[in-house]
């Protein structure tokens, strides 16, 4: 199969594809990282097509998506993926994959809408303390950098927002993979040791969790190991597959 539309979702045009071999398991949903397009996922693309179907989309604001006035942040941001699902007829169950800001807008969904998940990848994923206590401890030069991208989607503002709407939130015993990039140059020894606690903190939040660092990828695993990305989503779906 192999779909490439705009939907109207009410008020705005979301853009998806949805690819890959037809079978009876979850389909995998992938949130992209901040002002990212679906096309950042064609590392990964063709191989896990041959194993699984892939629903990917442009947020609002971003790639070939319209744009409109509703807020940026986080609830609104799975509110409209929820609502494109089902113009798109994409029904549940669903595996979530979440890269950087995406896996904050994942872990959401799957709080909210625990039955329609049937497990959750993070690819180096963000944290709700990242602003407060991370960021601080960046360079100057990178701190002026990191506070300044915030303008392809989310404001700095909306994207705040979304840390604070997932803060408290659990996964109870939703199978979870955390993967953290172990190289990762815009950090500083200090920076990187605040991420690797969060990354903990977030494989805590499941009690079917387990987290892999890869020692050889920064921050865009899904880039700069694929393989690995695409072993753990197999590894997920086969294990759910052999559940049922």
């Amino acid at each position: 199969m192999g779909i490439g539309q705009l939907v109207d979702i009410g008020g705005t045009d979301l853009y998806y594809e949805y690819v890959g071999e037809s079978n009876d398991g979850p389909t995998i949903v992938f949130e992209s990282g901040y002002g990212w397009s679906l096309d950042k996922w064609n590392p990964i693309r063709e191989e896990i097509s041959k194993f699984a179907r892939m629903f990917m989309y442009d947020r609002e604001g971003v790639g070939r998506s319209g744009n409109s006035d509703r807020p940026k942040h986080s609830l609104q941001i799975i509110e409209n993926l929820r609502n494109l699902l089902k113009k798109a007829d994409i029904k549940p169950p669903y595996i979530l994959v979440g890269h950087s800001f995406g896996g904050i807008n994942v872990r959401l969904y799957a709080s909210r809408y625990p039955a329609e998940v049937k497990g959750i990848i993070l690819l180096d994923s963000a944290h709700e303390d990242q602003n407060k206590k991370m960021v601080p401890l960046f360079t100057k030069d990178i701190q002026q950098v990191y506070l300044g991208q915030f303008v392809v989607e989310a404001s700095l503002d909306e994207f705040e927002e979304s840390l604070e709407q997932v803060r408290g939130t659990t996964l109870k015993n939703i199978p979870l993979i955390v993967m953290t990039g172990g190289t990762q140059q815009h950090h500083t020894q200090e920076s990187m040791a605040a991420w690797m606690d969060f990354q903990k903190e977030l494989k805590n939040l499941s009690t079917k969790s387990k987290h892999i660092i890869v020692k050889e990828a920064g921050h865009a695993i899904h880039h700069d190991s694929p393989n690995i990305v695409i072993d753990a989503i197999k590894e997920m779906v086969c294990s759910i597959d052999s559940r049922n």
